[in-house]
């Protein structure tokens, strides 16, 4: 196996040092944002995009920080040469310190072996639960990922294959590690901005899709889920998924609307990153 590496701060490092301390205040205090960017057939998925997002997560919980996106992008450019690698993903992780003491640490490092949802997930759609509970910064993309790592143990448990996060006033805000969106004809809905993650996937279908569908941002209510044609997930590493069931409610086994997205979405970026 050929050695894989790392960056912190932009040096270049065997991925085996690329530690982090254990009396690293930072991250004890879940004071970090992170990042993933997949990387197919060796071109990278939207890196302005994730790292847009990774900056402002930093914002969102006060994280300063002397990194800026080109410097960043450079480096994961840099880190895809050295690696070499075909099909995996890269994780950027950004510590701050409490104190303010110490300057922050940008680790940039690859994630091999990840494994992918089966084909019949797409063709059949999936079997999700809900789950109360809100994360604290819901804009930003933190380490503090003991809820969602909690509700997905429950959701194993009840053989599904996502978790539906949903509000103390019964709202759905997202999925444990995606986001969610519903078809009501030719309507397409999502959770408001401030409840959720800004998904890159999302926002991309979002603005690929706004000619054929109208756009609408409102909550969602997990009582009035019948009042729904469709509903499906996104995420990097899931692209579009449609659901089959949620909780006792079963939705529905055809999915058409979502299918058109799903190609909507694969056309955009077959031509715009695996050709380009």
């Amino acid at each position: 196996m050929n050695k894989q590496f790392s960056i912190l701060n932009g040096n270049l490092i065997p991925s085996s040092e690329a530690t982090i301390p254990i009396s690293d205040k930072g991250y004890f205090f879940d004071f970090a944002v992170y990042d993933s960017l997949k990387i197919i057939q060796g071109k990278l998925f939207f890196p302005e995009f994730h790292i847009d997002r990774l900056l402002f997560s930093a914002d969102q919980i006060g994280l300063k920080h002397h990194f800026d996106k080109k410097q960043i992008i450079k480096w994961i450019n840099l880190l895809v040469e050295k690696n070499n690698l075909a099909n995996y993903s890269i994780r950027t992780i950004l510590i701050g310190d409490p104190d303010n003491g110490k300057q922050p640490k940008l680790y940039i490092f690859p994630v091999t072996g990840i494994t992918y949802a089966p084909n019949e997930c797409y063709s059949k759609g999936i079997k999700t639960i809900s789950c109360v509970g809100q994360r604290r910064f819901p804009q930003a993309k933190t380490v503090d990922l003991l809820l969602a790592y909690t509700a997905k143990r429950t959701a194993k448990q009840a053989d599904a294959k996502e978790v539906l996060m949903v509000d103390y006033d019964g709202f759905i805000c997202e999925g444990g590690s995606s986001n969610f969106l519903a078809i009501q004809g030719d309507k397409l809905i999502t959770p408001p901005r401030e409840k959720c993650l800004e998904g890159i996937t999302k926002k991309i279908i979002l603005e690929i899709a706004k000619n054929n569908f109208e756009i609408i941002e409102k909550d969602i209510l997990l009582t009035d889920l019948k009042n729904y044609d469709e509903f499906f997930i996104t995420s990097t590493l899931k692209n579009v998924m449609p659901i089959r069931q949620i909780d006792d409610l079963v939705v529905t086994d055809k999915f058409p609307q979502t299918k058109k997205i799903m190609k909507l979405y694969k056309d955009y970026y077959t031509k715009n990153i695996l050709n380009n």
